[in-house]
């Protein structure tokens, strides 16, 4: 069974489901900027929903396919998943270092500042630069 029509399996479907609603709750949680602990909620549950199907839908596909990444010549489809994994592992890293601080700062009753205007916006478009990589990957490898 398949959702969108295409050779993906339906976990995979399910996963770009997923991250189009992660989209748009990220969205929903940078016009929400305040009050802050609003929006490190919002931005909180959308990494760790993240880091959820990173670890159960992802990485196990990444894994079961790595030999067949490295071995093959280097393509769209091969520059493609680089680029979506490198993005990813940099975006998901700072999301988690922007939660940690919100919720170390929410714990000890201290100022939500948790990271700077301009590495808040970074955050954002790495993000969308992600998921704009992941949709390619999945155009390649399943629509094509």
């Amino acid at each position: 069974m398949v959702i969108f029509g295409s050779s993906a399996g339906i976990i995979f479907d399910v996963n770009l489901i997923i991250q189009t609603v992660l989209a748009i709750l990220l969205v929903a949680g940078v016009v929400l900027k305040r009050p802050l602990k609003r929006h490190g909620n919002i931005m909180a549950i959308a990494t760790l929903a993240n880091v959820a199907t990173i670890l159960l839908i992802m990485l196990p596909s990444l894994v079961r396919n790595f030999g067949a990444i490295i071995a093959g010549p280097v393509t769209t489809g091969i520059l493609v998943t680089v680029a979506h994994v490198i993005l990813g592992s940099a975006t998901i890293l700072l999301a988690l270092l922007f939660g940690f601080r919100f919720f170390s700062a929410t714990r000890n009753s201290k100022p939500l500042k948790c990271g700077t205007k301009r590495m808040m916006i970074l955050s954002i478009v790495l993000w969308f630069v992600t998921l704009s990589a992941g949709l390619a990957f999945y155009y390649y490898y399943y629509l094509l």
